[in-house]
């Protein structure tokens, strides 16, 4: 799903050029904290991680796309957004900017990617409003998917009474050019 809230990347090209935040985040998680990752269902071992890097790989990036952050995401959101989605956090230091990157594939993860803009940023871009799946927990489930819904029903509304708005503006100062015009012309 590439769209103007997203960049091509070719990861497996691309990818020394960035820093992987999200996975690095939850590594230091793991390894402070490896009841953590029993969590998440991970084995654990003599208060450690069974293989940890396999684990991580899990936040590694799978689809070429990056998804514009507006924000410098927090560790508490990062974290949030690593064990609920199918995201990681990119960071890509050429331009001093943040984005999102899916670690999963094969099915619609566009609730995840709306989820995810939700935790990080409290508002979906408007350009991935209209892509996400209606369908009720596709990818995103129970609270969550309630929470992403009525966000973005939210934002629908308020975009709807902007162009409203703009329309009506429109709609007087064309108007207002006629009798302008019409005066002019006398």
């Amino acid at each position: 799903m590439s769209s103007g809230y997203s960049i091509n990347v070719d990861w497996r090209e691309e990818f020394e050029e960035w820093e992987n935040i999200g996975r690095d985040v939850m590594r230091e998680l793991f390894e402070e904290h490896p009841e953590e990752a029993e969590k998440d269902g991970h084995d654990v071992e003599d208060g450690k991680v069974t293989y940890l890097d396999e684990v991580l790989d899990n936040y590694e990036p799978m689809m070429n796309y990056a998804y514009l952050l507006q924000c410098n995401p927090d560790r508490e959101k990062l974290l949030r957004v690593c064990r609920e989605t199918n995201l990681t956090v990119m960071y890509r230091e050429s331009e001093d900017e943040y984005y999102l990157a899916l670690t999963g594939g094969g099915m619609d993860l566009s609730q995840d990617i709306a989820r995810a803009y939700q935790i990080l940023e409290t508002w979906i871009p408007i350009a991935l409003i209209s892509e996400v799946s209606k369908q009720p927990e596709l990818s995103v489930h129970g609270k969550a998917w309630l929470e992403m819904a009525k966000q973005i029903q939210k934002q629908l509304k308020m975009e709807s009474d902007r162009l409203r708005e703009a329309r009506k503006q429109w709609g007087s100062n064309i108007q207002e050019y006629k009798i302008k015009a019409k005066s002019r012309a006398s």
